[in-house]
Order: C-alpha cells, then sequence, then structure tokens
C-alpha cells in the first residue's frame, strides 16, 4: 500500500472507531455541520470553536457575517468534531493544516475549553498540522493545554498597535500580548508575532517599535498579513484614526455593502519585512507559511510558494499517485510527478470534483489536472 493510500486508509479507519465511540445523533450532529463539507482555505481547514466575540475589534469582519459580541461555545463535542473533519472529502489527514481562531478569540472564557478540547482531539484523531491566533495572554494554563495536543503548535499572537486602543478596545493590552508571546516563544514553543492586519496610518506609523518590543521580549518570527475591509469596518478605522484616504485608493475593488474587499499593501508589507529582518526577526509571508516552518514541511501548493525551504520536498513518485487515483476509481491516462507540481491528465472531467484538492493537500504540490 502506497503512502498516499494509507492516508485514505487511516481516515476510514478513523471514521469507524469514531463513529463508533459517540452516538447516533452525534454523528448525525457532525454530519450535517459545515465542517464535514468546507473546503480549506489557503491557511487550512478552519476550525471554529466558538461564534461571535466580545472584542469588538475595529478591523474585524465576524460582524459583517452575522456574529454578535456575544460569544458562544462551538455546538460540537471534541469528538464529534474530529468526527465532522473526518467526513471532510478536502480533509487529509497528517497533511491539511488545521486553523484555529476565525470567528471568535479562542481563549475567552467561553471559549477556551473547547478550544483546549478540539486541538487535543483533533490532532489526537487525525494529527493534522495545528495553527492558532489568538490576542489573549498566553497564561500557564493555556500553553499547557495547546502542548496537550499538537507539540509543533504554531502559535500566532496579534499585535497591530501598541498605543491606539480603539482599536482593539476590549483585548488585552498589546504590549502584554508581546511580552508573554517572548516568554511562551523561550521555553521553545512556535510563536510567532501577528502583525494583521496592516492597517495605513496605524501599523505602519508603529511597525518599527512593534517589532522591537517583539525581538526585546524573545519572539522570533513575524506574519504580516493584509487587512480586508466593508463599508462598516472602513467607518470604524476613520473613527480612530487610520489613513482612509489611503484605504480607499489601495482596495482592489469598490466597496460594497458588508463585502469584504482586499486592500492593496504589498509595498508596505515589504518595509515592514525590511524592517524585520534587520532586527533578526524571520518574516513569514502568510499564517500558513508559519504552520509549514514549525512543522518542517515543504511546500508548494500555491502560487506564493515554495514555502519553508530549509526542508526537502516529501518524495511522491507517479506511482504513488496512480495507486491513489485507482483507489479512488478515477480512470486516469497519465501522471507527473515535480517537487513543486502534480500533473494529471483524466479521462473524464467530471471526475475532478475534490480530487484536485485532496492530493494537493497529501502531497504539499501544486495539482494541474487536464482532460484527455
Amino acid at each position: 500500500m502506497s503512502r498516499l493510500v494509507h492516508l485514505f486508509e487511516f481516515k476510514k479507519r478513523v471514521l469507524g472507531e469514531l463513529g463508533g465511540r459517540i452516538s447516533p445523533e452525534a454523528r448525525t450532529r457532525a454530519r450535517e455541520d459545515p465542517h464535514s463539507r468546507r473546503r480549506p482555505r489557503p491557511c487550512g481547514v478552519t476550525i471554529h470553536t466558538g461564534v461571535g466575540c466580545r472584542y469588538v475589534c475595529a478591523y474585524c469582519y465576524i460582524y459583517d457575517m452575522g456574529f454578535s459580541a456575544n460569544p458562544k461555545p462551538y455546538p460540537l463535542g471534541p469528538e464529534e468534531m474530529a468526527y465532522a473533519l473526518a467526513l471532510n472529502p478536502y480533509v487529509v489527514p497528517e497533511k491539511t493544516l488545521a486553523a484555529y481562531g476565525s470567528v471568535t478569540e479562542p481563549f475567552l472564557p467561553e471559549t477556551t475549553g473547547y478550544t483546549i478540547s478540539y486541538m487535543r482531539e483533533v490532532y489526537k484523531w487525525l494529527r493534522l498540522p495545528t495553527q492558532v491566533s489568538t490576542k489573549a495572554l498566553l497564561s500557564e494554563e493555556i500553553l499547557r493545554g495547546i502542548s496537550s495536543g499538537d507539540p509543533k503548535t504554531s502559535i500566532l499572537v496579534t499585535a497591530v498597535t501598541l498605543s491606539n486602543r480603539g482599536i482593539e478596545p476590549r483585548a488585552p493590552d498589546p504590549a502584554e500580548r508581546i511580552i508573554s508571546a517572548g516568554q511562551a516563544s523561550k521555553m521553545g514553543l512556535g510563536v510567532s508575532l501577528f502583525m494583521r492586519p496592516i492597517i495605513p496610518g496605524i501599523t505602519d506609523v508603529e511597525a518599527e517599535k512593534i517589532l522591537k518590543l517583539a525581538v526585546k521580549s524573545g519572539v522570533k518570527s513575524v506574519v504580516l498579513g493584509s487587512l480586508r475591509v466593508t463599508e462598516r469596518i472602513l467607518r470604524n478605522l476613520d473613527r480612530c484614526g487610520a489613513n482612509v484616504s489611503e484605504i480607499k485608493r489601495r482596495l482592489v475593488k469598490p466597496l460594497a455593502g458588508s463585502k469584504q474587499i482586499e486592500v492593496r499593501l504589498a509595498d508596505q508589507k515589504g518595509k515592514i519585512k525590511r524592517i524585520a529582518e534587520d532586527l533578526g526577526l524571520m518574516v513569514f509571508r502568510a499564517a500558513c507559511e508559519a504552520n509549514i516552518y514549525e512543522h518542517g514541511r515543504y511546500c508548494a501548493m500555491c502560487n506564493m510558494g515554495p514555502c519553508n525551504m530549509d526542508a526537502k520536498p516529501e518524495p511522491v513518485e507517479s506511482s504513488d499517485i496512480e495507486d491513489l487515483l485507482e483507489y479512488l476509481g478515477i480512470h486516469y491516462i497519465n501522471v507527473n510527478v515535480a517537487d513543486t507540481v502534480v500533473k494529471i491528465t483524466m479521462e473524464k472531467k467530471k471526475e475532478e470534483n475534490g480530487l484536485k484538492h485532496a492530493i494537493a493537500a497529501a502531497t504539499y504540490r501544486k495539482v494541474i489536472l487536464k482532460h484527455g
């Protein structure tokens, strides 16, 4: 049995064993939950440990998505969540990146227990490379909980301003966050400063000060991230003193109500990157790159890659892909594998649904499907 087929067989065994541990009602809840079918984002499959957040940060888009400032734990139990993810056709054990912290703060009083339990159970059953993003102070309890799951967890601690409390009015003090991140880094944990979003007129102005505090505190790396705005977010940022005219000038398309519009920030990212590197920090271009690095992987799945050139591509032969296609009952004409790409010539176009994403996750390579 090839390595790739083994991953899918492993997933079958997990489904069988987990399905036997939880009730029929729990299996139904998991099957009906979006985690059982959600297509992973570039940062990985987002795992919700709660919904809503009381921090009401000025740049946060979850309130435009209908979530409230009253956080609630996610309705699935930890084993139900692991089962839902095992059902997801896009999730590949040991390979698909797991990202916690997207529609809530994962370490609020209401969510901390769920976050730690989810991280532990999902890693126990599926071994997904784990990443969590937070604005919390990394207490001993939180760090102990994180370490009970994936020992190589990538921890991202957000800081986009030190002085403008209007940006994150209810979140812990950003300087204290950075100091706690540095302490965790000194303990050997994989912690990065998360400078996302970069807010023109605020983050770019304070970047050097933020980065110097990170270095002084013991943080060794930083993730730089972009800004997305809605009409509501832009009004919030205007009230907080951001350079709104500059943000508007950089929009990739016109604002449209609650739709999230990306802001072009490549030049500002470049300037901050140079400052960070001059200070001795390792700079990651995206959250997923930090996760890949902490887990010692090499990844060429997207146009940003290859990422982590210090690692070697995992050996994959054409025969490995052919065995997997035959295992999945997919008819193909030809397979070609290189360090960064897998090219497959298919017999029928209709057979590619989900296949591209599964093979990309399994091999950490870009997948190109052609049709004969």
